[in-house]
């Protein structure tokens, strides 16, 4: 019985031992487990650090080249409308990445994409700057045009006023002149003798001379010349009908009071021209008549008298 008891009680201390060994390898793989997935997960966490790390870089990187590229466009201005192709290729690419660096990407793809995007952006760049340096020498080019043209405008103006001064010159040399002008009242007596008198009550003629001027600018032949003798009342002394002695001035037709054709050969010409009372009931008023010679279309001389 007490050999019974003995076994019986080794036979229990056998299964206590095992079943400790087995709790303490159970524990010892436990512990490996949770260790080896405690290592795994903080790698896992690592690994997903280190690559928000560089989805950031590359992200910086990116909006750091579109800022610059954007900075380029404004810098240029207007010359940027030129490469739009270029820049579009330039804005197409970098949705690209920052749609890959939303969603699951690799970084070996993007930093490739992101280089290839900076070869573009520079080859913008050299575009922009060829275009620029062209710019700015047509931009010289049409400056030292208009340089030239408004020094060559320069020159035309006062060429033309030369040109304007100097036909003045002629036009004013082409005129006749009509100088030392005098006009008097004569009175005829019956033997027909011809005395001045200042008398209104007296005159019957008008006597009004002058020297056309010598002028060898003026094409010689044939000049019509006449003279306007206006009484006080501002009425034109005429010859006969008012309406069958005029002649044209500038553009009208106006009375005159003698007419005389002469020939002018560019010399000095002294002559006196008569006005003479056609009715002798006719009665001269007093006061200031006023004298005007013409020829050639223009006034080339005056004077005045007065009867009293």
């Amino acid at each position: 019985m007490t050999e019974i008891n003995s076994k019986s009680k080794s036979s229990q201390n056998n299964f206590s031992y095992l079943a400790w060994v087995l709790l303490a390898v159970v524990s010892l793989v436990a512990a490996y487990f949770i260790y080896s997935n405690r290592q795994k997960s903080g790698e896992l966490e690592s690994l997903a650090s280190e690559k928000e790390t560089q989805r950031t870089e590359l992200q910086a990187s990116l909006d750091s080249l579109m800022a610059q590229h954007e900075e380029i466009k404004l810098a240029y201005g207007g010359l940027a409308d030129s490469l739009t192709s270029k820049d579009s290729i330039i804005v197409a690419n970098a949705k690209e990445i920052n749609d890959l660096l939303s969603y699951k990407w690799e970084y070996r793809k993007v930093q490739k994409k992101l280089d290839q995007l900076r070869l573009v952006a520079q080859t913008y760049v050299n575009q922009m700057d060829s275009l620029y340096v062209v710019n700015q020498h047509l931009v010289e080019e049409n400056q030292n045009i208009k340089q030239r043209y408004n020094s060559e405008q320069r020159k035309n103006s006062v060429l033309e006023k030369e040109k304007e001064q100097l036909t003045g010159k002629i036009v004013e040399a082409s005129v006749l002149e009509a100088y030392n002008v005098t006009a008097t009242g004569i009175y005829t007596k019956k033997s027909s003798s011809e005395t001045e008198t200042t008398k209104a009550r007296r005159v019957n003629k008008v006597k009004v001379c002058f020297t056309l001027s010598k002028n060898v600018v003026l094409r010689p032949g044939t000049k019509d010349v006449y003279v306007r003798i206006a009484r006080p009342d501002n009425k034109i002394l005429s010859p006969g009908i008012a309406e069958d002695f005029v002649f044209e001035y500038k553009g009208e037709m106006i009375q005159y009071s003698i007419y005389k054709q002469i020939n002018y050969d560019n010399q000095a010409i002294y002559m006196c021209l008569f006005w003479t009372k056609k009715f002798e009931e006719m009665e001269m008023q007093t006061g200031k008549y006023q004298v005007i010679v013409f020829a050639d279309g223009q006034e080339i001389g005056e004077t005045s008298f007065v009867l009293d």
